[in-house]
């Protein structure tokens, strides 16, 4: 049997934030606006692996970025009748995202508008 070798480090999200494209980045930068006027006590908190919106001791969201496609994880119910007609994914089942379980991935113009649309519904 062949040993596996791992070596170098996993990207940061400041340092995958830093790589995406213009137009994903100015995305990510709308999300987190509104995310952010949404109320004065919502605070961001940016970790090694994503960037967390609390309202005081709640999460409302999380960006993560994988690769070149940026997902947000919403503090919504994936199965509620008003999100039906959206591409949520359900990751309830994941101890990291149990707070935040609706999953909708950022690819285009389309996803950036209906992720902005329920931010507002948050």
């Amino acid at each position: 049997m062949t040993k596996l070798v791992i070596s170098g480090t996993a990207k940061t999200y400041a340092e995958k934030l830093a790589a995406l494209e213009p137009d994903k980045l100015a995305q990510v930068e709308a999300i987190r606006a509104a995310l952010l006027g949404k109320d004065k006590k919502v605070h961001e908190r940016i970790s090694k692996k994503c960037a967390t919106y609390n309202l005081g001791r709640k999460v409302l969201a999380k960006i993560s970025i994988i690769g070149k496609s940026v997902r947000l994880h919403l503090a919504l119910d994936p199965a509620a009748e008003e999100f039906q007609k959206y591409p949520l994914k359900d990751l309830s089942d994941k101890a990291s995202y149990s707070d935040v379980p609706a999953m909708l991935r950022i690819s285009s113009d389309l996803a950036f508008r209906r992720a902005l649309k329920m931010i507002e519904a948050l």
